[in-house]
Formats: C-alpha cells, sequence, structure tokens
C-alpha cells in the first residue's frame, strides 16, 4: 500500500523493460483513453507493452487509435513481464480476469483517481482531486518529456471528456483545462472528437433509452429519480449492457433532481449507477453496496433479485438525503 508521487511513478515505469498495462471491467472512454495513451507514452519510452483488458472495447469507442490492439488477460503469460500497472481501476476486483496477471509480477503500480481506491498495488499513484486518470497520463507526458502526438490527444480528450460529461460536472480545474490546452496543441481535431464520443449513439442505445425513460420514477419529492432496464428490456431491443452507456445522466438532468440511479439486469446480477450534484456524495453508497467509483458517479452489482435491490438501494438514497 505504498503511496508514491508522479517523480516515483515515471522512475517506477522509466525502469520497467517489460510492461502489461490492464484496466477495470466494462471499459469506458477514460479507461480506455487511458489505457491506450499510457501504452502509447510506454512505448516511446522504448518499452515492451502489452495492453489487455477482461471485456471487449464498446462499439462506440472502437474509434479510438490503437483499441484494436487490446488483448483478452486469459491468453497473457503472467511471467513474461517486469512491471504490471493498472489505470482507472479502485481495486483487484475492477480488473477482472487481468489480476491473474498482475498479481504475478514482481513489480505492481496502480494509478487511480478514484476516492475509493483500495491502494492495491505494491506502489500506488492515486489522486482522487482529478476529474480523470486521463489527467494523470497527462501528468506523466509532461514529466517524461515524451511529446504527444495527435492521436495520444484524441486518446487523453476521449478520457478527460467522458468523466466530465463533456466538460458538464467534475474536478475541473486550471490543471485540467490547461492540458486540455496541451491537447489542442498537440493537434486535437475536437469537434469530431466530440461528436463521436458525445453525440452519436447506437439505434440499440434509443431505443433502451426509451424503455428506460418509460420506467422512471420519482421520489423524494422529486429530489430522487430512478429508472431501470430488466432482461425483458435488452431481449426485446436487441441491445447489450453495453449500449445502456450514460442513460443514467438523463435522469440526473431533470430540474429538481439531486441523486438518481439506473437498475440494469445483467448476466452477473443487477448493475446499478448512481449519479448525483454536488454537495451530495454517491460513492459512500456504492461502497456501502459493495462498489465504488467518484463522488457523484459510482456504482456496483447486486446478486439480489432486482425488486428487492432497488428496494433496498432507494431506501438508503432516501436517507441519505432525508439527512441532508
Amino acid at each position: 500500500m505504498n503511496e508514491i508521487s508522479l517523480k516515483q511513478a515515471t522512475d517506477t515505469l522509466t525502469r520497467a523493460d517489460r510492461v502489461f498495462v490492464c484496466t477495470h471491467v466494462e471499459p469506458d472512454g477514460d479507461a480506455l483513453g487511458s489505457l491506450l495513451s499510457l501504452g502509447s507514452l510506454l512505448r516511446k519510452m522504448g518499452k515492451q507493452v502489452t495492453l489487455a483488458c477482461q471485456d471487449p472495447v464498446p462499439e462506440n469507442l472502437r474509434f479510438l487509435p490503437g483499441s484494436g490492439d487490446i488483448r483478452r488477460p486469459d491468453g497473457v503469460d503472467a511471467d513474461a513481464f517486469d512491471l504490471a500497472c493498472s489505470i482507472d481501476a479502485s481495486d483487484l476486483g475492477r480488473i477482472g480476469s487481468a489480476a491473474r496477471v498482475f498479481s504475478a509480477c514482481p513489480r505492481r503500480l496502480a494509478i487511480d483517481h478514484h476516492a475509493s481506491n483500495t491502494r492495491f498495488g505494491l506502489e500506488n499513484y492515486v489522486d482522487s482531486t482529478v476529474a480523470s486518470s486521463g489527467n494523470l497520463v497527462c501528468r506523466l507526458f509532461g514529466e517524461t518529456g515524451v511529446r504527444m502526438d495527435e492521436n495520444d490527444a484524441l486518446l487523453l480528450y476521449a478520457a478527460l471528456s467522458t468523466d466530465t460529461g463533456n466538460f458538464s460536472f467534475g474536478q475541473m480545474d486550471e490543471e485540467f483545462f490547461l492540458q486540455m490546452a496541451g491537447l489542442m496543441h498537440a493537434g486535437l481535431d475536437i469537434s469530431p472528437a466530440a461528436r463521436q464520443l458525445h453525440l452519436i449513439k447506437s439505434p440499440y442505445h434509443i431505443k433502451l433509452l426509451g424503455r428506460a425513460i418509460a420506467s422512471l420514477r420519482f421520489f423524494s419529492g422529486g429530489r430522487l429519480a430512478g429508472m431501470r432496464l430488466t432482461h425483458a428490456d435488452f431481449e426485446k431491443t436487441g441491445a447489450k449492457p453495453e449500449h445502456a452507456e450514460g442513460i443514467v445522466n438523463r435522469a440526473l438532468n431533470i430540474y429538481g433532481v439531486e441523486m438518481c440511479y439506473l437498475a440494469s439486469e445483467e448476466e452477473d446480477g443487477v448493475k446499478f449507477n448512481l449519479r448525483a450534484v454536488p454537495p451530495h456524495d454517491v460513492s459512500r453508497i456504492a461502497v456501502e453496496f459493495g462498489g465504488g467509483g467518484h463522488l457523484l458517479a459510482s456504482g456496483f452489482t447486486s446478486r439480489k433479485p432486482l425488486n428487492d435491490a432497488v428496494r433496498a438501494l432507494r431506501a438508503r438514497m432516501e436517507a441519505e438525503l432525508g439527512r441532508e
């Protein structure tokens, strides 16, 4: 559980020759943008790099440069590396099957920005004051002096913009926008990137959105909103869980709503996405249910039946709102 600085993290990466880099299951734009940009940085430093993720790249993120190079961890030789590095994962369980390779490595570095991070690496560069893990990769580019190119800029824009709702929430400060200026200087073509990442939606997403909106209910005098997606919703629309990405935010953007949730029935249980506006904190609620995440955006998976799982979460969120 050794906490290290940016310089120490840079030194750890510099000393390595063969690096295994992984990110969390069901990857989003921050996970993949950070993973791919960190991989690019390491290759420019002359390292042999293997990028891995348990789950496939979602369809809407396959345009990211290098996404086709990400491997499933199952076939990776656990003894082939002198450093394993996780990025954007709050605990060992979040990297799924990549934990086998990560845990077998003699040197293990965790880079992350989640407040709920458990410091599961032998070295941990964790800063929960930044908006995304991509911000930490930007720092690593600066610390190493490696020049980023336009592909790196696109990858890091995917990371920074995903975890801030394209600059509409999160921990954005002067450093954040100076880093964005650096991405523009490196050649980021922001308009098509923003359209691809945040505006264009799959027909399956739109179909799921309609079903989620139909399930929308309000509680606590309109301060809490909840939606749900059942197995039947996925079957009838032909959608996959990845097509539900971002739907929860629709509830948070309703006048008067301070907290919201989306409950989705998936193969391994009921997945909950939680959102809030300041000064609320949904990360501590998620931790209580076995999950984690950010102050304003967190999640967990419940093994209870859908109705029981929703009832338990709703009671906890209503209690939180009633206490404040």
